[in-house]
């Protein structure tokens, strides 16, 4: 597994050149952006190969990929990136029935037909509030339902939610791309609750027993709201880098 870094961590420091610089000086090769940046396609991927990092996976919200499908191809074939992911719904897009989960399903079941004609996976990244039912019927367990559709699980929030990651990890198995590892402390509320990785409650080594069970490829560090990104992006990798080196 992979260690890289989630661009949102850095979305407070710069434009997507700044933030590919502080990624590379804290030691990363490989990263995961968070949509196009106000960019073109090709800006994009010009950007990209200028900093010498590697696009590893590409979110994208609903609204990107209901109004920019076309870019969101383009993009991630002009940086040779096979991951896509939906990461994201509005409060007021979010379906209150599962009917409606269904529905929303079905469309995300639609683009990743579409995007697997080109090589590329379609993932969904979970919060809390797709996490919300009896188990087998939320509304991730809906989307994943599909059965083209890959999870890319976030440890923060599924903690967050009062689950035990490795139950959903080890349930999912086949379906898992990569992770968000986000660490918490469950005490604090809103965005004070996030910890760069290893400061909070996370059983990390049971975490990462579990993934190396599946195909997950990539660990992307992510720190809702730091306060110091430097501090965070090298933590983290140097944490699971410790972590990785424990259970080989």
């Amino acid at each position: 597994m992979r260690i890289s870094a989630q661009l949102y961590t850095v979305r407070q420091c710069g434009d997507l050149s700044d933030q590919l610089r502080l990624a590379a000086a804290c030691g990363f090769t490989d990263v995961e952006t968070t949509g196009l940046h106000e960019l073109s396609a090709q800006q994009m991927a010009d950007i990209v190969r200028q900093s010498g990092l590697q696009v590893r996976s590409a979110h994208f919200d609903w609204e990107e990929f209901e109004g920019r499908f076309s870019e969101i191809i383009e993009v991630l074939n002009l940086l040779k990136c096979q991951v896509a992911v939906m990461p994201w719904l509005a409060p007021d897009a979010r379906p209150d029935t599962a009917k409606g989960w269904l529905a929303m399903s079905g469309q995300l079941s639609e683009w990743a037909d579409q995007l697997a004609t080109m090589g590329i996976k379609l993932a969904y990244h979970n919060h809390d509030f797709d996490l919300v039912g009896y188990p087998g019927e939320t509304p991730l367990d809906l989307i994943l339902a599909q059965g083209n559709i890959y999870w890319q699980p976030d440890i923060g929030w599924l903690v967050a939610a009062g689950l035990d990651p490795t139950d959903l990890i080890q349930r999912y198995a086949e379906c898992i791309l990569s992770i968000h590892a986000k660490d918490i402390d469950p005490t604090g509320q809103g965005d004070e609750r996030w910890r760069d990785v290893g400061d909070g409650v996370v059983d990390w080594e049971a975490v990462l027993r579990a993934l190396a069970r599946t195909g997950c490829a990539d660990l992307f560090v992510e720190h809702d709201e730091t306060p110091d990104h430097w501090r965070t992006l090298r933590t983290g990798r140097r944490f699971l880098s410790d972590q990785l080196g424990r259970i080989a």
